[in-house]
């Protein structure tokens, strides 16, 4: 049955198995845990009070254009996070805080700039930028910022060993971020007016150089207009306007000469031609003659035709007549030459107007590039106009516009310290305490080797477990023990070492049919116990009444024969060379009646005295004389001839010192007994420490010593 068998289920780890490790571990975990927390409380009450002073800077949202408001632009709208992440980024720039260090002064506070050089001239500037850089940096690493929540507010947070100092430094973050900004701010809008102006002025020279082309242009094709029409458009109408005017008084005069000189034909006696003509002259006359006739004819018939008044009278018509005709021809003349200037006019007025319909095709062909240059310099005007109005909107926007960020609190020293939190670190030592004691007694019970428990030997090692032996020290109680084990099992033969050594007597005596008699008692490394077992299981045996002899193989050390001989001569290496009798070798305990073959030299020369039939011999007589042979034997892993005498032997009793021996040392010691077809009889722990709980194991017997304690005499 194992370990882990005896809780409630199999696939969890039992949880008396858990405190057995926990107590054979506990001055491990006692040792960590007092220095995690003594750490912790150290620190606590020696490190230095520190108090914070928070400032916050809110990020404007951002408005429509004071200057230009355009219809239906939304409202203030929120600031995004990547504006508030950005504005983050301008306050961890070094440049904010080297600003921050030479407002507040911190050059000259040790806590930043450090110590001064040792130099008596001034720094260089080299030297200033290092101090300056490094105070910044130094005060960088006492501030903290970071966005309040999902809201438009950055909390700077200054702590350092003054809450005066960390209020200053606070407040001042956000005076220098805020000039930064505004600095920023008219920096941006100067360069773009300096960048519009520049602009302004190109696109002005541009539009100027378009017009002065487009003049330019119309000027070289004719293309010059007035009242919304070209020259040539008006000249042509103008003409065309004469010519049609001209046609008609033509016609007007060349028709009232033709109808002058048809009255006349027609014999009219010139009355209707002076109605045509339209002349007061000859309508004068007119009535003057009409006079002359009347006068002419009363004279006739008053005096007769001879009468010279009636002669005076007839001249004086004919006169008159004269006169009327002589009128007439000349209107008709003028009226001719007026026709003959109407004609050449109407020629002159036609030339002109056609010259005037090639100049207007003309400048119909020149249309299509003054259109495009016309084009070209509308397009540069719209632009420039454009721009000056940008450049206007900038001009009266300076001064106006709404802030980026404004401080929206400013920092108080601090009442009390923001750290060390005493609690907190108490709380976090405490737990670390516990974690770290706890890991640490796993990382030792992990990287411990050593075979510690019975399932140790059954499990891992798949050996059958003969017991253990305790320390005798551990089984006294705090008390320091007097006299070695092998005298102790004497003295103390109701103790629980001696009590230990019956039990490994039982274990390795009661098993199957046949009693082995002859015992070797090994190890796989030195000083693991092996000895003081060999020596104190022998007395056990011979205390118990049977005869028994202890064989001291270990000839190289013989710490068996050093304990018990008391300065007295040894004889196995002569028995075994055949030099003296067994009988004769034999030595005698007086203690225990227990009768000892020893050794006190290591052997001499090249002869191997521990051969197999020497020992075989040895043994078989042995074995005729006594009830029990108990052979102390050396360490398997180094001494050959170990297995040699092991090989011989009825019952090998391995053992292996607790949480000393290696799982791996125990293990190639048993493959190399077992090759040698020794009988490993199983495996016994030995200077085990009782105090320690379940140092073994709870299924071993000392899991429970402690119930049993009325029973042993210590």
């Amino acid at each position: 049955m194992n370990e882990t068998a005896v809780g409630n289920s199999s696939l969890l780890p039992d949880p008396k198995t858990l405190l057995i490790i926990f107590f054979r571990r506990l001055w491990i975990f006692l040792v960590v845990f007092a220095l995690i927390l003594g750490a912790a409380i150290a620190y606590a009450n020696l490190a230095p009070r520190k108090y914070t002073s928070l400032a916050t800077a809110l990020v404007e949202p951002r408005g429509g254009d004071p200057v230009q408001a355009t219809a239906g632009a939304p409202g203030d709208q929120a600031p995004s996070s990547d504006v508030i992440d950005t504005q983050i980024l301008l306050f961890d720039a070094p440049q904010l805080s080297a600003r921050t260090v030479i407002a507040l002064g911190l050059l000259d506070d040790p806590l930043f700039a450090g110590a001064a050089p040792d130099q008596t001239g001034p720094l260089t500037p080299v030297q200033e930028r290092n101090r300056l850089a490094t105070a910044a940096q130094r005060l960088r690493s006492t501030v903290s910022i970071r966005r309040a929540g999902q809201t438009a507010l950055i909390q700077v947070a200054a702590t350092t060993v003054s809450p005066t100092l960390s209020a200053r430094i606070a407040n001042e973050y956000i005076t220098q971020y805020l000039a930064t900004i505004d600095e920023e701010k008219t920096r941006s809008a100067q360069q773009m007016n300096q960048q519009i102006n520049s602009r302004l002025d190109q696109l002005r020279l541009e539009a100027e150089h378009a017009d002065a082309s487009l003049q330019a242009y119309k000027i070289a094709n004719g293309l010059m207009s007035a009242e919304g029409a070209t020259l040539a458009e008006q000249e042509s109408s103008s003409l065309n306007t004469q010519v049609q005017q001209q046609r008609a008084d033509l016609a007007e005069k060349q028709s009232r000469l033709a109808t002058a000189r048809q009255q006349l034909r027609s014999g009219g006696g010139g009355s209707d031609v002076s109605a045509s003509l339209g002349s007061g002259t000859v309508g004068a006359l007119r009535t003057a003659e009409a006079e002359s006739s009347r006068n002419l004819a009363q004279l006739r018939a008053r005096y007769g035709p001879r009468h010279p008044a009636v002669d005076q009278e007839q001249r004086r018509l004919t006169d008159v007549q004269a006169r009327i005709q002589e009128e007439i021809d000349r209107i008709l003349s003028s009226m001719q030459g007026e026709v003959n200037v109407a004609a050449s006019k109407l020629s002159a007025l036609q030339s002109g107007e056609g010259q005037a319909r090639t100049r207007l095709a003309a400048n119909a062909q020149a249309q299509v590039g003054f259109l495009e240059l016309q084009r070209k310099a509308e397009a540069a005007r719209v632009v420039y106009e454009a721009f000056l109005n940008k450049s206007r909107g900038t001009a009266a926007r300076d001064g106006i516009e709404q802030p980026l960020a404004s401080r929206a609190s400013t920092a108080i020293p601090a009442t009390g310290p923001s750290s060390p939190n005493v609690r907190l670190i108490y709380l976090i030592g405490l737990l670390g305490a516990l974690v770290a004691s706890t890991l640490a007694v796993v990382v030792a019970e992990f990287l411990d080797s050593g075979i510690k428990t019975k399932a140790d030997v059954e499990r891992r090692l798949g050996a059958r477990y003969l017991g253990s032996i305790p320390d005798v020290e551990s089984t006294l109680d705090g008390l320091r023990a007097t006299e070695p084990p092998q005298d102790y099992i004497v003295s103390h033969p109701l103790s629980t070492f001696a009590e230990a050594l019956r039990n490994l007597r039982a274990s390795v005596t009661l098993r199957g049919n046949r009693r082995p008699k002859v015992i070797a008692v090994t190890s796989a490394l030195p000083r693991e116990g092996k000895t003081t077992t060999a020596l104190c299981l022998a007395r056990t045996l011979a205390l118990s009444g049977a005869s028994t002899v202890l064989v001291d193989c270990d000839i190289r050390r013989h710490s068996a024969s050093d304990a018990l001989l008391n300065g007295r001569e040894g004889q196995l290496l002569d028995v075994l060379a055949g030099h003296v009798p067994v009988d004769r070798a034999l030595l005698d305990d007086e203690a225990t009646g227990l009768k000892i073959l020893g050794t006190h030299r290591a052997p001499q020369g090249g002869r191997d005295l521990l051969a197999s039939e020497l020992v075989s011999a040895l043994l078989a007589d042995l074995k005729a004389r006594f009830d029990f042979v108990v052979i102390d034997t050396a360490p398997v892993l180094g001494i050959a001839d170990a297995r040699l005498v092991a090989s011989l032997a009825d019952a090998v009793l391995l053992l292996a010192r607790w949480r000393h021996t290696s799982l791996r040392a125990a293990d190639t010691a048993l493959d190399l007994l077992i090759g040698a077809r020794a009988k490993v009889y199983g495996v016994a722990l030995t200077q085990v420490d009782i105090r320690k709980f379940g140092s073994t194991g709870q299924e071993d017997v000392y899991g429970y010593h402690k119930q049993f304690k009325g029973y042993y005499v210590n």
